[in-house]
């Protein structure tokens, strides 16, 4: 007889399990309180990604206009954008989207329900549709009901005053200005949205850097980039006051400092909401991180799963898909885990970030013995002929045996590239097994991985050149070089680096360095292979016959 298994929720934990149980062999229904498809398709990833092309299109036609023979007369602006065709586009895409999901649900005969879903017992559920209660019982529960948006005080106390991103696409038009409360990958990818269209940008975040969890480096440059733009960054800040009139909020800051804008946006991540799941009668226990599962997405009930942001192990739409997948297996008796090393984070900003793996500072908390290499994109080809040279990639390997632990893309198009680390995390390659590939050229794909930049970050030893670029990469993403000039002294100075060269850099400017940021990009310039010695130094404008004396020694790069 076929195992009778509901999945609760049609996003994309819950109808990747369907389709899968399915196949299976599985008599499968689906249950969808709200619309088909989840928050993924309808209020997430997709018309976030929708909005978000909008914005590079004007990215685009900044392009364009240094191609006309005369750019004054192609005077574009976001104020020339309709928002309600940007809406029309969001809206088609999604349409799209469901008709292809539920064409296929049709095709293979899987029978959806749409109501709300509440446990009877650990074998029985009922679903309260706009007509009549329905009473099912199952063998097995797929839980994948998906989280809400989450307020953290003093922001719940204006939650209906205050925008989330599930709200965020009902608003009647572009603010003038917004403030973005959190700057993970939901308050970033609207930040770059809201600030392509025009809108003054303010970004409140907590923690002292961006994207929590990332690497530090990638999170820096990205940010340099971003403020670029124009976004202004509150790092380290907690709010402690909000007012709302009629055409404005404000926030009031712990520093003292008082942000007014005309939206306020609560991208401050998302929360599981079970209350009417009635899940305390299944004997199962949840809070605000969701339902705990172990390895196999299995509960503490034997014949019930939970997949996707629910299980709050991996708040990612492609997460939830495998896991969905996974329970199905192991309902039919497979053993199957899911590894939350193997799976890719993308933010859809400009420039785009991603990574896999374990990043420096993971990799050191497992107790291993890392190392990090890394290559521009500004050495690429491809790069240069599409305007694209801001940011690198990394790649974390172990010192000990050369695997490869995880790697880190800040910009280009990172969220396509960093699936080409996916197998060697997976199957632990080492370095130099990247080599035997052919990269095509030009591609921004052999930047990462082509044979010349692939010598370039894996040798043990480096050219003056190579060792001189990474040095001022380092540091232009810190100090702007209209405001600094990098000198360099030692041996590297007199072209005569070597496996033990030691290097001394100068760093002379406008306005002081402050200590903590020379700390840190000493830090950084220590990570670059051959070099022995390396000390960062302030030159004094100040002492102006002194520093002329010490400059004669030097190398201005």
């Amino acid at each position: 007889m076929a195992k009778k298994v509901v999945v609760i929720g049609s996003g994309p934990g819950g109808y990747p399990a369907a389709l899968k149980l399915k196949a299976l062999g599985a008599e499968v229904c689906i249950i969808e309180k709200l619309d088909f498809g989840g928050t993924c398709l309808n209020r997430g990833c997709i018309p976030s990604k929708s909005f978000l092309d909008a914005a590079g299109r004007i990215r685009s036609s900044e392009i364009l206009k240094t191609l006309l023979k005369d750019g004054k007369f192609f005077d574009f602006n976001p104020d020339m954008l309709s928002w309600d065709k940007i809406k029309e586009r969001k809206n088609s895409a999604i349409k799209k989207i469901k008709n292809s999901l539920e064409k296929l649900f049709e095709l293979n005969k899987i029978e959806i329900i749409k109501g709300a879903a509440s446990f009877a017992s650990k074998n029985e559920i009922a679903i309260r549709t706009e007509r009549e209660e329905i009473r099912k019982n199952f063998d097995f529960a797929v839980i994948a009901a998906g989280t809400v948006p989450f307020f953290p005080p003093p922001f719940i106390d204006y939650k209906n005053e205050l925008l989330d991103s599930d709200r965020i696409f009902d608003v009647p038009g572009c603010p003038a200005s917004i403030i973005i409360i959190g700057a993970g990958a939901i308050g970033l990818e609207f930040a770059c949205f809201f600030n392509a269209l025009g809108a003054k940008t303010d970004v409140v975040e907590i923690l002292p850097e961006i994207l929590p969890g990332e690497d530090e480096t990638v999170a820096r440059t990205a940010r340099n980039s971003f403020e670029k733009r124009g976004i202004k960054f509150h790092l380290s800040r907690k709010t402690v006051k909000i007012t709302i009139s009629e055409n404005e909020k404000t926030l009031e800051l712990d520093n003292g400092l008082k942000i007014t804008a005309a939206e306020i946006l609560v991208g401050a991540g998302r929360a599981a909401e079970l209350s009417e799941l009635g899940l305390e009668n299944a004997g199962l226990k949840w809070d605000r991180k969701g339902i705990r599962v172990n390895e196999y997405t299995r509960t503490e009930i034997e014949n019930i799963y939970a997949v996707g942001d629910v299980n709050g192990i991996s708040m990612l739409a492609h997460s939830a898909t495998r896991q969905g997948e996974i329970a199905a297996e192991n309902i039919f008796g497979a053993q199957k885990r899911f590894d939350l090393n193997l799976v890719p984070k993308c933010v859809y900003t400009r420039p785009e970030i991603a990574s896999i793996g374990l990043n420096r500072k993971q990799a050191e908390a497992q107790g291993l013995n890392p190392k990090t290499s890394r290559a521009y994109f500004q050495s690429s080809g491809f790069a240069i002929t599409h305007d694209e040279t801001d940011g690198f990639v990394q790649i974390v390997y172990h010192a000990d045996n050369d695997a490869i632990l995880g790697a880190q893309i800040a910009g280009g198009p990172a969220t396509e590239l960093i699936h080409l680390f996916s197998i060697p995390v997976q199957l632990k390659l080492k370095r130099k097994d990247l080599l035997e590939a052919i990269y095509a050229h030009p591609t921004m794909a052999e930047t990462l991985l082509g044979r010349r930049n692939i010598l370039k970050c894996y040798n043990k030893t480096m050219t003056d050149r190579e060792i001189i670029m990474e040095v001022k990469n380092i540091i232009r993403r810190h100090l702007p070089e209209k405001e600094f000039k990098i000198f360099l002294f030692g041996s590297i100075a007199k072209s005569k680096a070597s496996k033990n060269s030691d290097i001394d850099i100068g760093i002379l400017g406008r306005k002081k360095i402050n200590l903590l940021l020379l700390h840190r990009i000493k830090e950084e310039i220590k990570g670059i292979p051959t070099l022995k010695k390396v000390d960062v130094v302030e030159l004094s404008n100040s002492a102006c016959n002194f520093t002329k004396k010490v400059l004669k020694h030097a190398k201005k790069i």
